[in-house]
């Protein structure tokens, strides 16, 4: 199957490209910056050059592509600078325009990366965009699949695992949510398995990993694993200071605005976590080979340390305070 990948360099993308091409699909890759998507191009992929703000570009990206994967959001852009790279312009009214142009191309079959309850939150713009999103495939009449992920992995380690191993403090909401983590490879897996699965077609499923983890249950086995010898700071951000935070951001960068108001559905006490007994067996994936928070971040500890001992680290002494 000749498959575009719409979001290829991010960290779900990368993984839903390896994947591919692993199974023997033939990989198209829509990228910003051909400079920093040559790794792709290595690995076997064609590059094609486009944005989504861009939808000039689609037809000719479309031509001949029998299936889509859309994994692709502007949620995480931190670049101030440029204000048009937004959820409004790119997860909006980028993205629908694409679905527009795959329709008109005769795509086969799209898979579209959403979140979690994202039907529950109909006030936070991330999380509405999502759901419309999700509608507007229905209506259109194409063939689609619909994964409604949790949170990745990967996001451990610049939220916990980094700040606990150079101890500095952790940041935590009063009310956190039990969040199932689950690690990109392993939704890559689903994505791709998507196209060839035809029960998944026009369906909405849940992906997670198998267990919730609240954020003092990541603190404390961090801690455990980075073997640091100091008690983690944990601080807790009070309403006070989340104003504040959104006043900075509204004044210098309005999609960060965006994620903070997004941050605030995983700090109502609420799980995320999906039915995913049923998730696998749809789309023939083991249960026991997805991969838990516990082995993932052991494996990174166990990795940075050879590292650091490789570069002959010495910890820094910290003062005592007696």
């Amino acid at each position: 199957m000749k498959i575009l990948v719409v979001g290829a360099t991010g960290n779900l993308g990368r993984q839903v490209v390896r994947r591919a091409l692993d199974e023997g699909h033939e990989v198209r890759c829509m990228i910003r910056n051909r400079e920093r998507a040559q790794f792709l191009e290595q690995w076997g992929a064609q590059l094609f050059v486009g944005d989504l703000r861009e939808p000039e570009a689609f037809e000719s990206m479309l031509t001949e592509i029998e299936g889509v994967a859309m994994v692709a959001s502007a949620l995480a852009n931190r670049d101030y600078r440029d204000k048009t790279n937004s959820i409004e312009t790119v997860d909006n009214t980028g993205i629908r325009q694409f679905l527009d142009a795959s329709r008109a191309a005769g795509v086969q079959h799209l898979v579209f990366t959403s979140i979690l309850r994202c039907d529950e939150f109909p006030d936070v713009r991330m999380m509405a965009i999502k759901r419309d999103t999700e509608t507007y495939l229905e209506r259109i009449g194409m063939s689609y699949t619909v994964l409604r992920l949790s949170g990745f992995m990967q996001g451990l380690i610049s939220e916990y695992a980094l700040p606990i191993m150079e101890k500095k403090p952790v940041r935590i909401s009063g009310t956190p949510s039990a969040i199932a983590y689950i690690s990109s490879i392993d939704v890559a897996r689903f994505v791709v398995a998507a196209f060839t699965t035809p029960a998944a077609k026009n369906k909405i499923y849940g992906v997670s990993g198998l267990q919730g983890w609240l954020p003092r249950e990541i603190i404390d086995l961090s801690d455990e694993l980075a073997g640091v010898r100091q008690v983690p700071k944990v601080s807790i951000l009070s309403a006070g200071q989340k104003r504040i935070n959104e006043l900075i951001a509204k004044l210098f960068n309005p999609n960060l605005l965006e994620l903070l108001r997004f941050s605030e559905v995983y700090a109502t006490g609420d799980s995320y976590e999906a039915d995913m007994e049923e998730t696998c067996k749809v789309f023939g994936v083991p249960k026991s080979e997805i991969e838990d928070v516990e082995t993932y971040l052991r494996d990174y500890f166990t990795l940075l340390k050879r590292r650091l001992r490789e570069k002959n680290y010495q910890e820094p002494k910290v003062r005592s305070p007696f």
